[in-house]
């Protein structure tokens, strides 16, 4: 039940709605002045100053900007045609999981940069100087990772992008470009963007029962608010999760359907871990995280809707019956 890429019809219809969440998180503008972003690698989107002074992205192919194509084999790769429609002043152009830009990219551009910002596994051993000055932000997103550390082949797990976040933290402060102080000022004004889940449902196509379903994705809601919990040590304020869309709607899972529907099981599983995020992380933020600012856009809702209503995703009415995404 892998989590599919954003094809260019879902990041069109998807984006105004992933932006308005990415803006409930970051809330207010910066100060009158502040130089959001610096000019080696912030070419500011749509001619207007970022609202925020990075992005730190994190999660699976809908928001990997380029990082498993920087990884050793098996680690799943982004081939020809995907990045095939992206502006020829984007380089690499292969990387992203999409025939352009990605979700990613999407909210980042609403925020005024000019796309996602670059894949950490790019910017090593040798960080950009924006970055160094707690600037711009960087993409830990793995295509085909998960919550859980045994999702993916070869992929950067969740807990992994966090413990590299870490790292990036404390080469920032060795740099002494910025003192500990103004860093933690600059993360806590910064966007936080994860995405991931829909990968580790695979389990359910291998030895994980449906019956054992609720106890699966409680492990897996608890393990997220872990990882959560400690982007919020390292000074994280400002959060927009993504929740899963409907899995039962998914190509692979609507092929094997007798009639090639949507798959309830499948979708149930989807508004299951929604539902048990929402919740849980309405808890956390209030025992152990008072400072942190949320958002949760829906996906479920999103795709959903594409389905539903074709004519939103600039499809006649057989979309139901054709790949949904790329």
């Amino acid at each position: 039940m892998t989590t599919p890429a954003a094809g260019p019809a879902m990041a069109a219809v998807a984006g105004a709605l992933l932006a308005l969440a990415a803006a409930a998180a970051v809330l207010c503008s910066p100060a009158a002045g502040e130089d959001a972003f610096g000019s080696e690698s912030a070419a500011v989107g749509r001619g207007r100053r970022p609202v925020v002074p990075a992005m730190y992205v994190f999660g699976d192919s809908l928001l990997d900007a380029g990082n498993n194509n920087l990884l050793p084999p098996p680690a799943p790769r982004s081939v020809p045609p995907n990045g095939i429609d992206l502006p020829r002043t984007v380089s690499p152009r292969i990387g992203r999981c999409t025939n352009a830009y990605n979700l990613a990219d999407i909210i980042a551009q609403q925020l005024g940069f000019k796309m996602s910002p670059p894949p950490y596994l790019s910017l090593t051993p040798l960080l950009n100087s924006d970055l160094l000055r707690g600037r711009g932000g960087a993409n830990y997103a793995s295509g085909g990772s998960g919550i859980l550390d045994i999702t993916g082949n070869g992929t950067i797990a969740l807990r992994k992008q966090v413990q590299l976040f870490a790292e990036t933290k404390a080469t920032i402060l060795r740099a002494g470009l910025v003192d500990r102080a103004s860093l933690d000022d600059l993360l806590a004004r910064s966007l936080f963007l994860i995405s991931t889940g829909g990968n580790d449902f695979d389990a359910f196509d291998n030895d994980v029962p449906m019956s054992q379903a609720p106890e699966f994705i409680a492990g897996m809601v608890a393990d997220y608010l872990k990882y959560i919990n400690e982007l919020y040590k390292l000074g994280a304020r400002r959060l927009a999760l993504l929740d899963i869309v409907p899995v039962g709607c998914l190509p692979s899972q609507r092929a094997i359907t007798g009639n090639g529907e949507c798959d309830p099981s499948g979708n149930s599983i989807s508004q299951m871990f929604n539902a048990l995020l929402r919740s849980e992380i309405a808890k956390a933020v209030v025992t152990s995280m008072p400072r942190l600012k949320y958002s949760v856009a829906s996906l479920y809702n999103t795709y959903s809707d594409m389905i539903a209503n074709p004519a939103l995703a600039g499809k006649n009415k057989d979309f139901q019956r054709e790949d949904c995404v790329r």
